[in-house]
C-alpha cells in the first residue's frame, strides 16, 4: 500500500536543452511526475472527486495512452498519488525540519512550514481527509501518515520537555490547533498564525 513513487530511471538522465517552442509542446506533461502533480492540484483546488483520467489529461494536454504507459489502473494511480502527497508534505517537511540544529530548532521549521501552508490557503489536508472517509484503504494509508506526523512531532517534543505528561499535552495540542486552523471559518493572517505557535517558534 504504501509504495514508492518511483519515477523510470530514462526520466532522470540529462536532456538536451530545449527552445521555448519545445517547451510549449505536451512534452513536459507527458510524464509520470506530471500526472501526480496535476492530481495534486485539482485535489487542492476542486477535490478528490475531480481527480479523474479524463480531467487530468486534458489539462495536461496527453492522451489516455499516456496514462496508462505510466500507470497499470486507476487504482494504481490512486496510490501513487497517495505516495507523492505523502513523500512530499510528510517526508518532505520531516527532512526539512531536520536541518535545525536541535529539538527546538527542528520544531520551529515544523511550524514555520505549518504557517506557509496555511498563508498559501491549500485546502489539500482537508480533501485527503474527505476522500479517506469514502475509502477504508485510503482511510488506512492515511492514518498512517498521520500516525508518522504525531510521531514525529512527539519525538521532537521529548526533546524539549523532561516530563512525559508534557510533552503527551504538548503533542495533543498542536497537533490539534493544525488540525483547528484548517476548519477556522476564515482564513488565518500570518500575524495571527505566529501568534497561535509563539510558544513553538524561535
Amino acid at each position: 500500500m504504501d509504495r514508492q513513487c518511483n519515477i523510470p530511471l530514462g526520466m532522470q538522465q540529462q536532456k538536451p536543452e530545449k527552445t521555448a517552442m519545445q517547451k510549449e509542446m505536451n512534452n513536459d506533461n507527458d510524464s509520470q511526475l506530471a500526472w501526480l502533480k496535476m492530481a495534486i492540484r485539482i485535489l487542492d483546488t476542486e477535490g478528490w472527486r475531480e481527480m479523474k483520467i479524463k480531467t487530468i489529461g486534458d489539462r495536461l494536454g496527453v492522451t489516455k495512452g499516456s496514462f496508462y504507459h505510466w500507470f497499470k489502473s486507476k487504482r494504481d494511480f490512486e496510490w501513487q498519488v497517495l505516495a507523492y502527497w505523502k513523500s512530499r508534505f510528510t517526508q518532505g517537511f520531516i527532512e526539512q525540519a531536520e536541518t535545525g540544529q536541535n529539538a527546538r530548532e527542528k520544531l520551529s521549521l515544523l511550524g514555520q512550514q505549518c504557517i506557509d501552508g496555511c498563508i498559501e490557503g491549500n485546502r489539500l489536508e482537508f480533501e485527503i481527509n474527505a476522500w479517506s472517509q469514502a475509502d477504508d484503504q485510503v482511510k488506512a494509508f492515511v492514518t498512517s501518515v498521520y500516525e508518522q506526523r504525531h510521531g514525529y512531532l512527539l519525538h521532537l517534543l521529548e526533546g524539549i520537555y523532561d516530563d512525559p505528561a508534557e510533552v503527551k499535552r504538548h503533542g495533543l495540542m498542536l497537533y490539534c490547533l493544525v488540525i483547528g486552523i484548517d476548519l477556522f471559518y476564515r482564513q488565518l493572517s500570518r500575524e495571527e498564525l505566529e501568534m497561535i505557535f509563539a510558544d513553538y517558534l524561535v
